[in-house]
C-alpha cells in the first residue's frame, strides 16, 4: 500500500488525518508535524526515502518542500480559498467588537485578498496588507503584526500562519488564522486519491529495455576470434539475467550484442540504478559504448516501439540512458540515485568528455580498468600490463604516463631493486577525477 506524508501544524494534521479516515483512500498516511514551518526543509531531507505521496497543509510549506525535491508530481497542497479569509474576519469582528476595519492582515498575494474583499457588500476600512513567500520569516511577520498593533492603528491581526498566531497571542495581541475549512481539506484528498489511482495504473505499464553493444560484431572479424566472441557473449547474458531477474522481467537475445528485458514501469523506475550499473559491467566486460533504450506503454507493442525509439536517441546522445513515456515524451534518466562504486560510471559523457580532452583512447582506458580489477590488483607495472593485454610495452608505458598527466593514475614508488636492470615503477589508477563527475 502507497503511504502518504502529512506535513503541517498539528493541529491541521489532525485535521486532514481525522477527515481522510471517512474516505475511502487506499494508502498509509504517515505524519510529520512541525511547530515552524522552516522545519519542512529538514523534514524532506530526512524522510523523503519514506513516502509515496505528500500532503502539506498550504502552499508556503509546499514550496519550501517543491526547492528540496527532485520530483514534484507527488506533491500536492491544501489551498486557503476566501472562505478561510471570512472566517478569519468574522471571528475578528465578533471578538473585538469591530466591524471590519482596523485590523493587519498576511496573504501570500494581494490580488486573493483582494478577490475574496470584492465579493463582499461591506468593504473593510483601515486595513494593513502584508504579502509574504517562502523567504519571509515569520520574524518579519510578527512585527508587522506588533507595530501596527501597538501604535493603535489595528485592533487585532488576522494571520495564516499558526506560528505567528500562538506568538501574537503571547504577546497579548488579539489574533485569528485564515485556515482551511473542511470541504478544501476533503477535496485536496479527493484530488490526491485520483492521484493514488493514476499511480497504480502507471505502475503496472508495461516497460521494455533495450540494451545494444555497438559494433560488437566488428571487433570479432577473424575466425579465430569467434570463441572469443561467444565466450564474451555468456557473460554479457549473465550481467543481463541478473538485471532481469532483479526487475522481475524476461531476457530475450535479438541478434548479434542487442537484448531486450521486459518488465513493469514500477519495476523499472524503482531499479534505475540497477540498469545503470548493469551498464557500467557490460561495458567493462565488452569495452565497447552501450546504447540503453526505455519504453513505457499500456501494451508489449507499444513499450517496444517507444524502446526503440529511445535505443536510438541514446545512441545519438551517447552516455544517455534515454526514456520515451507512452505519449512519446522523451527524456534522459537521472544518475542521481546510482550507487556508485570506487570506479567511474563508463556510459557517462562527461567522463568520455574528460578523457578525450585529455587525449586518452576510452576504449583503452576501459580495457585496462576492466583488467586491474578482474586481477583484483590495486598496483601495477607497465610491463605487467603490457604482458597481460599483449600489447607493446613502450606503447602502454607512454598511456599509462598520459594517465599520470590527467590525474586518472600516479606513481606510487619503485620495485624492490632486483639483481639485473633499473628498478620498475609501480602504478596505481586514482578514483578521484570520478567523485567529480
Amino acid at each position: 500500500m502507497l503511504r502518504v506524508g502529512v506535513v503541517g501544524p498539528q493541529s491541521t494534521v489532525d485535521r486532514i488525518l481525522h477527515i481522510a479516515q471517512g474516505l475511502d483512500i487506499e494508502a498509509i498516511f504517515l505524519t510529520y508535524p512541525y511547530k515552524k514551518v522552516r522545519e519542512t526543509a529538514e523534514i524532506m531531507k530526512n524522510h523523503h526515502h519514506q513516502t509515496d505521496f505528500w500532503i502539506f497543509s498550504g502552499r508556503i510549506s509546499y514550496n519550501i518542500a517543491c526547492k528540496e525535491a527532485e520530483n514534484k508530481d507527488n506533491h500536492i497542497f491544501i489551498d486557503h480559498t476566501e472562505a478561510g479569509i471570512f472566517k478569519g474576519l468574522l471571528e475578528f469582528a465578533y471578538q473585538t467588537g469591530s466591524a471590519f476595519g482596523d485590523f493587519s492582515i498576511d496573504e501570500i498575494s494581494k490580488s486573493h485578498l483582494e478577490n475574496a474583499l470584492n465579493q463582499l457588500s461591506i468593504k473593510p476600512k483601515n486595513i494593513f496588507i502584508k504579502t509574504f513567500s517562502e523567504d519571509t520569516s515569520t520574524d518579519e511577520l510578527i512585527d508587522f503584526h506588533s507595530l501596527n498593533w501597538k501604535s493603535g492603528q489595528t485592533k487585532g491581526a488576522i494571520t495564516c500562519y499558526e506560528e505567528v498566531y500562538l506568538r501574537l497571542k503571547k504577546l497579548g495581541i488579539p489574533s485569528f488564522r485564515i485556515s482551511t475549512s473542511d470541504i478544501e481539506i476533503k477535496h485536496t484528498l479527493n484530488i490526491l486519491s485520483e492521484k493514488i489511482k493514476t499511480f497504480y495504473f502507471r505502475d503496472s505499464q508495461v516497460a521494455v529495455q533495450v540494451f545494444e553493444m555497438v559494433q560488437l560484431e566488428n571487433q570479432f572479424k577473424s575466425s579465430k576470434q569467434t570463441y572469443q566472441l561467444q565466450f564474451m557473449e555468456v557473460k554479457l547474458k549473465e550481467i543481463l539475467i541478473n538485471l532481469s531477474e532483479q526487475l522481475n522481467g524476461s531476457l530475450i537475445e535479438k541478434g548479434l550484442g542487442r537484448y531486450l528485458i521486459f518488465s513493469s514501469r514500477g519495476d523499472s523506475e524503482r531499479e534505475i540504478h540497477r540498469i545503470e550499473e548493469a551498464v557500467n559491467k557490460l561495458i567493462l566486460e565488452s569495452g565497447l559504448k552501450v546504447g540503453v533504450g526505455i519504453g513505457y506503454g499500456e501494451t508489449v507493442f507499444s513499450a517496444e516501439l517507444n524502446a526503440h525509439n529511445a535505443l536510438k536517441q541514446s545512441k545519438e546522445k551517447f552516455g544517455s540512458i534515454m526514456i520515451v513515456h507512452e505519449n512519446g515524451t522523451a527524456f534522459e534518466a537521472n544518475r542521481e540515485n546510482m550507487e556508485m562504486e570506487d570506479f567511474p560510471y563508463f556510459n557517462d559523457k562527461n567522463f568520455i568528455s574528460m578523457l578525450e580532452n585529455a587525449n586518452i583512447n576510452v576504449k583503452h582506458y576501459i580495457e585496462l580498468f576492466a583488467l586491474i580489477r578482474s586481477l583484483r590488483i590495486k598496483e601495477f607495472t607497465v610491463k605487467e600490463i603490457s604482458s597481460r593485454l599483449s600489447k607493446d610495452e613502450r606503447n602502454t608505458r607512454r598511456f599509462i604516463e598520459c594517465l599520470c598527466e590527467a590525474g586518472l593514475a600516479e606513481c606510487m614508488g619503485f620495485e624492490p631493486a632486483s639483481v639485473r636492470g633499473r628498478p620498475r615503477r609501480i602504478y596505481k589508477l586514482t578514483n578521484t577525477p570520478f567523485k567529480a563527475i
